[in-house]
């Protein structure tokens, strides 16, 4: 079983969750996918410079993520 990992940055003001095209991702397990999903969620947030601290606050964002567990059939690539 393989899982598909969403992560979502989403706004309290505005009610509103938006991702990035690098999403889904598939890990192979899901310790790996909350693993990356944590991950993931501090970089886009904080590590990479892609909201200030003004925006978080006056947006009032969040991360959020997802991993949903898939059957793997062997058409799956990681």
């Amino acid at each position: 079983m393989k899982f598909i990992l969403t992560v979502f940055v989403c706004s309290v003001a505005s009610g509103d969750c938006y991702t990035n095209p690098q999403y889904p991702k598939v890990l192979n397990n899901h310790y790996d996918c909350i693993r990356q999903g944590l991950s993931d969620s501090y970089e886009i947030l904080y590590a990479e410079n892609n909201f200030t601290e003004e925006q978080i606050n006056k947006l009032q964002l969040y991360p959020k993520f997802h991993c949903e567990p898939v059957k793997d059939e062997g058409k799956i690539t990681t």
